[in-house]
């Protein structure tokens, strides 16, 4: 009777989990076939669903950006496009993508080059997804783990120091994978950028509509959000223009 009651339990949680799975499994393929079929909004229709219902992966966020982009709404595909890529930073179809919606937009800015060393740490955490640095990192404690046990069990003086060595870098390797780990977490998670959706926004110089206009940008292009007043955002472009717009212009990444 313990082992029913038991394994009733183990069905009433795997199987609302292998349904969802299944389930979105389905509403993937059905929006892929009406992609196949230039049915774009009953496509952009079945992967929102999947979104609302709490996923994301960047096979969506890329067929989403896909799909906009066929019906020429260049923002929403690169903002999608721009989604998919913070999940999947590497793969070179949401690259290209990427830049071919970029060539369909009005502004082009030439950023300014960054410090090295600030490129040096985006491109590390980049290189390992999110998910991928936490394996690394839970098989480098698992590893120091092991060493630990060996120090405490074994007898022989050499054991002893190499545990003891082996244990202190794989604790260093563990604790910077960590770090990287978070870091690239925070980077995947925050939203500190957008793509604007107005066709012409005027930037203005402070958060009020009666401030002077700084310059011009038009939708499609991609800002930094490095501030908030109520509705107004200041913003940062590639180039390092800032000033505010309102947060109706802009949807976030």
């Amino acid at each position: 009777m313990k082992n029913l009651k038991i394994t009733a339990l183990i069905l009433l949680f795997f199987v609302p989990m292998i349904l969802l799975a299944d389930g979105a499994k389905t509403l993937f393929q059905q929006a892929n076939d009406a992609y196949e079929k230039e049915n774009y909004d009953n496509s952009i229709a079945l992967l929102d669903s999947l979104i609302n219902s709490g996923l994301e992966s960047p096979e969506i966020y890329y067929n989403l950006g896909n799909a906009w982009f066929k019906k020429s709404e260049i923002p929403k595909a690169i903002l999608y496009y721009e989604k998919a890529k913070k999940l999947d930073p590497h793969n070179e179809d949401i690259i290209y993508n990427l830049e071919l919606a970029n060539t369909k937009i009005a502004d082009k800015i030439e950023p300014i080059p960054e410090f090295f060393l600030k490129k040096w740490w985006k491109n590390t955490l980049m290189f390992f997804t999110e998910k991928q640095w936490v394996y690394i990192n839970v098989t480098t404690y698992t590893i120091l783990l092991l060493f630990i046990i060996i120090f405490f069990i074994t007898h022989k003086k050499s054991h002893k120091q190499f545990a003891f060595f082996m244990g202190i870098i794989f604790l260093s390797l563990s604790l910077l994978t960590g770090i990287f780990g978070y870091q690239s977490s925070q980077l995947t998670h925050s939203h500190k950028t957008a793509i604007v959706f107005t066709p012409t926004v005027n930037v203005k110089s402070s958060p009020s509509d009666k401030s002077s206009t700084l310059f011009v940008i038009h939708q499609g292009t991609k800002v930094e959000v490095i501030d908030q007043l109520k509705n107004w955002y200041r913003i940062k472009l590639a180039n390092g223009s800032q000033g505010w717009m309102l947060e109706n212009d802009f949807e976030k990444i």
